[in-house]
């Protein structure tokens, strides 16, 4: 595992990479960063099966990259980018809360995914989910049942686009809470499309 640096637009992203295999793409709610999947087991858990990188976007009060204000939409173009830096064409992608809006608004901009796990996403607005019902990328939403933020009853925007999974005794950052169900569900999820 190691930490490493990319440039995009003239901006510098952070990210840590390990594991071998097929690549995915994991980013971080608006109170984390790349590390707390680190901190919390689950890179290591998920790098013993894939290509790992875990990416600090530029947003959030903990992202150790360049930051920069932009509606959600906009930040899902960036994602685009990075990825295309990082040589990575259809990966999975992995976002919790803020995160979960901007994979969400990735996928609804058409961009490519070979699948894609949200978690407790925030914004879930009609025009976003209206744009989501073309999408044929496979969509696992997972929320915590004492979810605070984006409570558990948004699971039912999602159900006609996406498979929803409610984790008992979790709160907003469910796979911090429960990480071990975290890395089961999105393992089982991957093994059938990916």
């Amino acid at each position: 595992m190691g930490e490493a640096q990319i440039d995009v637009e003239g901006r510098r992203v952070r990210y840590i990479h390990g594991g071998s295999g097929k690549p995915f793409v994991m980013l971080h709610g608006w109170s984390f960063n790349a590390d707390t999947w680190v901190e919390s087991g689950i890179f290591a858990r998920l790098a013993q099966r894939y290509s790992v990188y875990a990416v600090d976007m530029p947003y959030g009060i903990r992202s150790k990259s360049d930051k920069f204000r932009a509606p959600r939409p906009e930040y899902a173009v960036f994602l685009r980018r990075v990825l295309d830096r990082l040589g990575l064409g259809a990966p999975p992608l992995v976002g919790p809360s803020a995160s979960g809006e901007v994979v969400l608004w990735y996928l609804a901009r058409g961009y490519p995914a070979a699948a894609a796990v949200v978690v407790g996403p925030v914004g879930l607005t009609e025009e976003l989910l209206e744009k989501l019902r073309g999408v044929e990328t496979p969509i696992l939403a997972i929320w915590g049942d004492r979810d605070e933020i984006s409570p558990p009853s948004n699971a039912e925007l999602l159900k006609d686009v996406a498979r929803v999974v409610i984790l008992k005794d979790a709160g907003h950052p469910a796979y911090l809470d429960r990480p071990e169900e975290f890395v089961k569900v999105v393992l089982d999820f991957f093994a059938e499309f990916y």
